[in-house]
């Protein structure tokens, strides 16, 4: 059964910086909250999995820890669809991303 998400989120798409350690992978985002965002990429971690993340939101970038709740794998082409990707929790966001992704058009 899906879990619903509690929180609001917006259609974004950023440019993520993710990954373990001294290794790290580009995505984009799909979709965010103050509470998490889906990654779309190939490269994806198993969930339970903690990661670091680099978020670029509302011109400041935001070093953020994450735990994966979900990944699908497939083909390259579906990374553009959204159905290719995973969700990432964030752990302790900052007050200031919260704020400045509360802040964004349709999350109010």
């Amino acid at each position: 059964m899906k879990k619903k998400q509690l929180n609001r989120r917006a259609r974004r798409r950023f440019e993520v910086h993710y990954g373990l350690g001294d290794k790290r992978y580009l995505g984009y985002s799909r979709n965010l909250s103050s509470t998490g965002l889906m990654i779309g990429t190939m490269r994806v971690f198993p969930p339970g999995t903690l990661i670091d993340l680099e978020v670029k939101v509302s011109g400041s970038t935001y070093q953020l820890r994450g735990e994966v709740v979900w990944a699908r794998e497939g083909p390259v082409a579906f990374v553009a669809t959204g159905r290719v990707g995973m969700g990432v929790r964030f752990l302790a966001p900052p007050e200031t991303f919260v704020a400045a992704v509360r802040g964004m058009p349709g999350l109010q």
